[in-house]
């Protein structure tokens, strides 16, 4: 085990190399094809978008005027099938019969064009509807693709923090975290849905405009590009400050979401102290850094804006002004201006919103770099298979998986624990207890108690020393199956918002009500859930907030004992519990419910005398160590603590 606590706690910028990239390419895993059709299908969409303006200077300089008819690549090779090599005829349609005047015109199609206006209108519309019916594409495969990708990314988070090592919960911030399992991934769906799509829009209507401006006149083209690399540069220095800005909002929201989940989830605490002021001012003050740091990327936003469509309009006015000029001096035609600015236009929107792009993917990657934080962490080890264990007898290891290894005796041997932090908790503990025995563990608060209850579920490894279950090492059993065999029950057990029956039967399906029933009567809960108005189908409040803290901690009994595993742990977990229910549920857990031929293996950890009496054995601890361990009778006359706390405690009932 790695005494690094750095290990368990997110660390900035801790991502591998292209792990950002990598993470979105796999969200993208089984729906990249289909993105790839929508871009496609975008590219189809832009083409129709260029080709349009086309047939408006054909329409005004070759069908109005007497210009030569011109149709660029690759709107040409659209065309010539129809209207023939050179548009000249010999297409698909076939070439009209004109009389007089008209029969000597340069261009073929030109008389008969004139008299039938409508047909330019109806290949106009037909354009703007195939624009559509490919936009129409475009839209679905980009967003269905999307909300895949985000889905396998909300799954991907949720599943690599449920392999995470248990000291890595403890470390973690509610809020922080839940925002970079949802609004981050909604940033990344956003950038994957429009973002990215927009930024490759961009690039296709220049790859297709630029070539024909700069064919059709370049002294204009050079006018019309003259404001455009401001625009971008602009938009880069943009782009870069308000990352920045963009990372410090994410973070500022997250610590909001935090305090509201602490003072919902703290609601008892925060009545019981009068804390609403306190609560109220401190929600304020982070309200406020949220909102100042809002109001920074909205100025930035709004001078962005501001500057950019005065630098557009300006662009517009030069190639208006430019291309008057050279239509007066007979360098252009009047449908190569109608073109040019129209082209403008479209090009110019998409290269002013670059910025805003640029801004967008900069919350992206400051997003995708939150979630590659989080996915950073290591999760926990050896869930599914054993640790690789030397053993000392020199046999290497022994895999035991399903086998019933868990009825034997429980050991530990000379072992010592320290935290990531450098703190010592366990030091030198051994001691054995046998198949169906009852342990009772007692010591001042911080003496080890849970963590040799943690250790035993594998939720920590020993810093030296070793945990034998019959006989074995308990690294040499994967953690999910060791921890299928033992029932852990809390102090403070959590309990779900859903009803008495679901906390109960929790992970567990097809069981009847005779073995809900059964556990709950062990746990003296069921005429408690009988009184309810639903009984076991009212609601529990979340965290179990409508209970009280004894109602609490039988329901998180019922819940372990439901599962019937061979070892039962109960961590202080009857504390809230009065003297008589404690004994009828010691008495329902106790020998008489067996699980295998030599009972369930039960360690409490108590400080109630009659609890530690009625034990097999008791194990004293203090500052980490064993400083008693034997039955009541043998340590209630030994000097030291637990003579002390039989001594309070008959006083105190005396």
């Amino acid at each position: 085990m790695s005494n690094n606590k750095e290990t368990y706690s997110i660390q900035k910028n801790s991502w591998p190399r292209f792990g950002r990239i990598g993470l979105l390419w796999n969200a993208l895993t089984g729906w990249r094809l289909l993105y790839l059709a929508g871009l496609l299908a975008l590219t189809c969409e832009v083409f129709f978008t260029f080709a349009s303006p086309v047939i408006v200077k054909l329409t005004i300089d070759s069908v109005i005027g007497t210009a030569e008819p011109w149709v660029p690549a690759p709107l040409v090779y659209l065309v010539r099938p129809f209207l023939g090599e050179g548009l000249s005829g010999g297409g698909l349609l076939p070439v009209p019969e004109v009389a007089g005047d008209a029969a000597t015109s340069a261009w073929i199609w030109r008389p008969w064009l004139r008299t039938h206006l409508w047909a330019i209108g109806i290949a106009f519309v037909a354009f703007i509807l195939l624009q559509a019916l490919f936009s129409f594409v475009t839209s679905f495969s980009v967003n269905v693709a999307a909300e895949r990708a985000a889905k396998a990314m909300r799954d991907r988070l949720y599943g690599h923090i449920q392999d995470l090592p248990y000291e890595s919960m403890l470390r973690a911030q509610t809020g922080d975290w839940l925002q970079r399992c949802t609004s981050d991934v909604d940033t990344t769906r956003r950038f994957i849905a429009f973002e990215f799509v927009e930024m490759f829009r961009t690039f296709i209507l220049a790859a297709f405009a630029f070539p024909v401006m700069v064919s059709l006149s370049p002294r204009l083209t050079a006018w019309g590009i003259l404001v455009m690399p401001v625009i971008m540069a602009f938009s880069f220095f943009f782009h870069k400050v308000v990352e920045k800005l963009f990372l410090g909002a994410d973070e500022r929201e997250g610590v909001l979401s935090g305090i509201v989940q602490e003072n919902v989830t703290g609601v008892r605490v925060v009545r019981a102290f009068a804390r609403q002021k306190y609560e109220l001012e401190r929600f304020g003050e982070a309200n406020t850094r949220f909102r100042d740091q809002v109001f920074k990327l909205i100025a930035w936003l709004a001078f962005y804006w501001g500057f950019s469509s005065f630098l557009g309009l300006f662009q517009l006015a030069v190639v208006l002004g430019s291309g008057l000029w050279l239509y007066t001096a007979g360098a252009v035609t009047l449908g190569t201006l109608v073109l040019f600015l129209t082209y403008e236009q479209q090009v110019l929107w998409p290269i002013r919103q670059f910025g805003r792009l640029l801004a967008d993917t900069g919350k992206t990657k400051v997003a995708l770099g939150r979630m590659a934080e989080l996915l950073a962490l290591s999760p926990e080890r050896d869930l599914n298979e054993t640790e690789i264990v030397e053993l000392e007898d020199g046999s290497g290891i022994a895999r035991h998986r399903n086998r019933d290894w868990a009825l034997g005796p429980i050991e530990f041997q000379h072992v010592s624990f320290s935290y990531p932090d450098g703190t010592e908790v366990l030091k030198d503990v051994s001691f054995r207890m046998r198949s169906g025995d009852h342990l009772a563990i007692v010591g001042p608060t911080g003496s080890g108690k849970s963590t040799l209850v943690h250790l035993l579920l594998r939720l920590y490894e020993p810093t030296s020393g070793r945990i034998l279950i019959d006989g074995r090492d308990v690294r040499t059993i994967p953690k999910r199956e060791l921890r299928g065999k033992i029932a852990l029950v809390l102090q403070d057990g959590f309990l779900y918002g859903k009803t008495v029956r679901e906390n109960i039967c929790i992970g567990q399906t097809g069981l009847d009500d005779s073995r809900l029933v059964e556990a709950a009567e062990k746990a003296a809960f069921h005429s408690v859930a009988e009184d309810f108005r639903e009984g076991y189908a009212t609601m529990v409040g979340e965290r179990g907030v409508t209970l009280s803290g004894g109602q609490r901690q039988r329901l998180s009994l019922a819940r372990a004992l439901i599962r019937k595993t061979p070892i039962l742990v109960l961590d202080d977990s009857l504390s809230a519990v009065d003297t008589e229910t404690d004994r009828t549920i010691r008495d329902a857990i106790g020998k008489g419910s067996a699980v295998g031929d030599g009972g369930t293996t039960t360690i409490i950890i108590a400080h109630r005398l009659t609890t530690l009496a009625e034990a097999d054995q008791i194990l004293v601890l203090e500052n980490g160590r064993v400083t008693a361990h034997g039955r009541h009778e043998d340590l209630v006359v030994k000097p030291g603590l637990y003579r002390r706390l039989a001594e309070l405690q008959s006083a105190i009932c005396g």
